[in-house]
């Protein structure tokens, strides 16, 4: 534990003193690293005009880094996806942080003030284009602790 709070201290001393290699998401990100949560459940949802099939939203568990369990939040009649298809904390970065690298301007993001994971990624792939945006929502987080 104190490892942790090493690690967090060292990197919000870094953000607090303005460092300029860390931008953007990067502070989040390296905050969320820090804690080494590897257990948790969330609830996710996708807002788009795409071909999303499974349930929305749904009740992700992720255990050890990986998508463990889906359960759709409310009715849903029909095949649930893989797991493999359901996104962990960590790939909601990587899906922001491409979005970023390649549409710079067509980017919004929410952060959680105490995790620092993403608690809403707005993607808009071209300006004044109809119906190409999408919006990555979180919410329910909650560590789960392993016994």
């Amino acid at each position: 534990m104190f490892e942790k709070t090493k690690k967090l201290a060292a990197i919000a001393l870094i953000f607090l003193a303005g460092c300029e290699t860390i931008t953007g998401t990067k502070p989040e990100r390296a905050l969320w690293d820090a804690l080494e949560i590897q257990n948790y459940d969330f609830v996710y949802q996708v807002s788009c005009f795409c071909a999303f099939t499974g349930p929305n939203p749904v009740k992700l568990s992720v255990r050890n880094g990986v998508v463990a369990g889906a359960t759709p939040v409310g009715s849903f009649i029909g095949t649930m996806p893989p797991l493999s298809t359901y996104p962990t904390i960590d790939s909601l970065f990587v899906v922001l942080e491409t979005a970023q690298k390649n549409t710079p301007t067509g980017v919004t993001v929410d952060f959680d003030p105490t995790y620092h994971y993403p608690t809403k990624i707005f993607i808009d792939p071209i300006k004044n284009a109809t119906d190409d945006e999408v919006t990555y929502t979180v919410e329910g987080f909650v560590p789960v602790i392993q016994k």
